[in-house]
């Protein structure tokens, strides 16, 4: 079965949508939901998702990943992550797309994409793995309560077309997730770390609670965040145990 696209005007959150059609029957893997307004789209720990009306990309795309372990699912998350980076790539923009750990899509000390990524694991694999991503695209203005945002539009000073930029998304996520679908997972880590924010940069965080300037040195098992201290403590980080300083 060939993936679908359903296309919505408006919608409160495209991961709840597609969370609810799933709940009474199976789209095809790959099939997305796309939303020209999305109201209260969420970003990593429930965080909002700024996006003014028909000028972003906001969609969430259904995989059936059961080849990918339970303690593996952090691959899902750099492959939607470097998919992103290497559509910005395709643009030839003035600079390259980083990665800030875990997902949030910087150029230069700005975020112009975000996602949430919601997996359902059964016997140790995961059966079914929601992914919703938000793109800036053709919005200038954004609210105080985004300060880093930016957009495509505001670096490049032209409008884009978001049917154009949502299909070669979706076909070239595609070909790179038939590639870990074949059992080719070497390069994802490797991929990952070359697009990582402030790798091997001393930089201000708050680890654990304490200020501290640190360097991220690489990903751990399970996709939790590697950094050193320039006293030399070493830390491994999870989602709520280290934030990145302005």
């Amino acid at each position: 079965m060939h993936p679908q696209i359903i296309r919505l005007n408006e919608i409160h959150s495209t991961n709840d949508y597609l969370e609810e059609i799933l709940s009474t029957r199976q789209l095809p893997e790959g099939s997305i939901v796309v939303a020209r307004h999305q109201t209260h789209g969420r970003g990593q720990e429930n965080n909002h998702w700024e996006s003014e009306a028909g000028c972003n990309l906001t969609f969430s795309i259904v995989l059936y990943p059961e080849f990918i372990k339970a303690e593996q699912q952090f691959m899902l998350t750099q492959l939607t992550s470097i998919s992103i980076c290497e559509l910005l790539d395709s643009l030839d923009l003035p600079e390259k797309a980083m990665i800030k750990w875990p997902n949030d899509i910087y150029l230069g000390s700005r975020k112009v994409a975000g996602m949430l990524i919601k997996n359902n694991i059964s016997n140790n694999s995961i059966s079914q793995t929601i992914c919703g991503i938000g793109l800036n695209v053709n919005q200038m203005v954004f609210s105080e309560n985004a300060p880093i945002a930016v957009s495509l539009a505001m670096i490049t000073r032209k409008e884009h077309n978001l049917d154009d930029l949502l299909t070669m998304w979706h076909i070239n996520f595609g070909r790179a997730y038939d590639i870990i679908k074949n059992g080719n997972f070497e390069s994802l880590n490797q991929h990952y770390l070359n697009r990582l924010y402030q790798l091997d940069q001393v930089a201000s965080y708050s680890i654990q609670n304490e200020k501290l300037r640190a360097t991220i040195t690489g990903i751990a098992k399970y996709g939790m965040l590697k950094l050193t201290a320039e006293d030399g403590r070493t830390f491994t980080c999870g989602m709520k145990e280290v934030v990145f300083e302005r």
